[in-house]
């Protein structure tokens, strides 16, 4: 696995790129061409957006649903405490079951799962899904803040949650609404880290290949390297990840 225009050897030295405010950050990454093609289309590049964030920003939305992808994952927190999912729902319908949604801390389990009912999109909290020979698992909520928001998780519960993914193989892609602990992605105000720490550890043990994820606003668009694994904060802008098969010979 190796994107396109950085040299293999640099994968794991270098951050991704990063755009400026509001523009879509954009990654490629080649992969065999003995995979099989998602959900049994023939392309030759699968584009994955995933943000986060949106706390019913219809603007923000609007800018991101227009760009071209064969799949969206909605990191969490579309909603302000819950209020506003029936106007974002309506937005992404038509795109049905390429969008995948976590719930943030601002929704429920509940109500996600009512949401993307609703609205013909698909649950993503606590799923794992192969697409060719990468496995991606979401896991929604967020670690304990100081807002009493619906969706908190205890470490313990986000180590057991966590657990489910610890067999899976690389690549792996984890999409989570919180970051890490002690990193770029959760650093709310110079030297005051509020990710998790289970997370962390977790990243540490089990080096997925990426992590995405949102929740620390004043981090959105940051990237990170956790060992051999890319950690990425969304944002409300978004980051768009091109799947591409291996370039014949």
């Amino acid at each position: 696995m190796r994107d396109r225009g950085v040299r293999s050897s640099e994968l794991h030295q270098r951050p991704v790129l990063s755009a400026g405010h509001g523009a879509i950050c954009v990654a490629r990454v080649l992969k065999p061409k003995s995979q099989e093609p998602y959900l049994g289309e023939q392309l030759n590049a699968m584009k994955i957006l995933i943000f986060s964030d949106i706390h019913g920003d219809t603007r923000a939305l609007e800018r991101l649903i227009a760009q071209p992808a064969d799949l969206y994952i909605a990191a969490g927190d579309l909603s302000v405490f819950g209020r506003g999912l029936e106007r974002i729902g309506t937005m992404l319908a038509p795109l049905g079951r390429r969008v995948w949604v976590l719930p943030g801390n601002h929704e429920t389990e509940q109500q996600n799962h009512e949401f993307c009912g609703r609205y013909g999109l698909v649950d993503f909290h606590r799923q794992i899904t192969q697409i060719g020979k990468g496995h991606w698992a979401g896991l929604g909520y967020s670690n304990p803040t100081p807002f009493d928001t619906p969706g908190e998780y205890s470490e313990e519960e986000i180590g057991e949650a966590l657990s489910a993914f610890d067999d899976l193989p690389s690549p792996l892609f984890l999409v989570v609404h919180f970051p890490p602990a002690n990193s770029v992605l959760d650093e709310v105000a110079p030297g005051r880290h509020t990710g998790s720490r289970v997370l962390r550890e977790w990243v540490e043990r089990r080096q997925p290949d990426y992590l995405f994820c949102g929740h620390i606003h004043e981090c959105a668009g940051k990237t990170d390297q956790i060992g051999s694994t890319r950690c990425l904060n969304v944002g409300k802008s978004g980051y768009l990840l091109e799947l591409d098969e291996e370039p014949s010979l």
